[in-house]
């Protein structure tokens, strides 16, 4: 257990510190190296896992190079929650409407004409809209980009939506540790299925993000992702339990839970963080 949380915690240390020195990707090259970077290190640290202190070495690696990529993720859900605030103080509104009102079978099950898109007018003229590749959107983003990021006028209310994720985060954790630690049940048996629900979650998150671009359906995947990674705390709390009562130390055993327990906390955080900036 010791080894765990100390292997845990300070991945979650090394990945705070990476988060904030980068805020953004400087080029796609980048973005390109940090996701190979992140892949590559988790797999060195699986091979690795026994291999005390490079094992310790590998998580830190892998660590850093997740906080580097969430940096900038973290950064463009701002934006878009503090883009959303901009238009609400210029009385800007929205709505959906479909790009094809007839959509065929074809259409529906490829999504490629009757997805719905946004569309926008202020509240003093709602019959004059307008989208985003419209001259009037693109001055409102020009003057969001020049005049409101800046002096970042909504920081205060986006550290809060931060904050509020990280307390949900850490209750989360709390809650799935108090469950396994007073339940005497086996939690294994949800293993298949998370692996499953796991797979088919991030096939539709790929789905939306290169074909749908809904996000309605990006919201609604995370409330998913949030009952996916929770019940996943429970069950890599459960499996630490499990090798603490087998007497299992072994280097690997903490690595493996370690890493499990991390990336849940990881993506649960996302997904609260997403879910409570659509919300505003």
């Amino acid at each position: 257990m010791s080894r765990t949380f100390l292997i845990l915690g300070g991945m979650l240390v090394v990945t705070t510190i990476t988060s904030r020195l980068n805020k953004a990707y400087e080029t796609s090259l980048e973005a390109v190296f940090t996701i190979g970077g992140t892949f590559l290190f988790l797999f060195m640290v699986m091979i690795y896992a026994d291999s005390y202190p490079l094992n310790l070495v590998m998580v830190a690696i892998f660590s850093g190079f997740i906080g580097w990529s969430l940096g900038p993720t973290i950064a463009y859900i701002g934006e878009r929650f503090k883009f959303r605030k901009y238009l609400k103080s210029k009385a800007v509104l929205s709505k959906s409407v479909k790009k094809n009102p007839n959509p065929t079978f074809a259409d529906k099950l490829f999504g490629a004409n009757d997805e719905k898109k946004v569309i926008y007018y202020y509240k003093s003229e709602p019959t004059k809209t307008f989208d985003n590749m419209s001259d009037e959107f693109k001055k409102l983003k020009n003057d969001f980009d020049k005049n409101i990021l800046p002096h970042d006028r909504y920081n205060q209310e986006w550290q809060n939506v931060v904050f509020q994720a990280m307390t949900g985060t850490t209750l989360a954790v709390i809650i799935a540790g108090t469950i396994v630690a007073l339940f005497p049940t086996d939690f294994s048996f949800l293993g298949i299925f998370l692996w499953i629900s796991l797979l088919a979650l991030i096939f539709v998150e790929i789905l939306n993000a290169f074909i749908f671009k809904s996000e309605r359906r990006r919201v609604m995947y995370s409330y998913a992702g949030v009952v996916i990674f929770s019940l996943y705390l429970i069950y890599d709390f459960n499996a630490l339990e499990k090798a603490i009562a087998r007497g299992d130390n072994s280097w690997g055993t903490a690595v493996d839970i370690a890493v499990n327990l991390y990336l849940d906390i990881i993506n649960l955080f996302l997904d609260l963080l997403e879910i409570l900036a659509a919300s505003d």
